[in-house]
């Protein structure tokens, strides 16, 4: 498996209480559409019980310069949805 820093450029409303998240996508990164990532917050100030990675769709397409991934954000989303 192969690890790479990248930086958030952007965050996006793209529906109600959903967020994408877009990232540089590092150089010689490639992917198929359907793939998944692990996304692991370096130093967050606080972590839950499942820490400090998580697993996300990619969202954006193989030819596209960024990496963008979404999901649902906000205090009215329900525990295990």
């Amino acid at each position: 498996m192969r690890t790479s820093l990248v930086k958030l450029r952007d965050r996006i409303e793209v529906a109600e209480r959903t967020l994408a998240f877009q990232f540089e996508k590092p150089g010689a990164f490639t992917f198929k559409a359907g793939q998944y990532i692990n996304l692991t917050l370096v130093g967050p100030p606080e972590t839950d019980a499942e820490g400090n990675v998580r697993t996300f769709s990619i969202a954006s397409a193989p030819e596209e310069d960024l990496l963008r991934v979404a999901t649902p954000w906000g205090s009215e989303i329900p525990v295990g949805a």
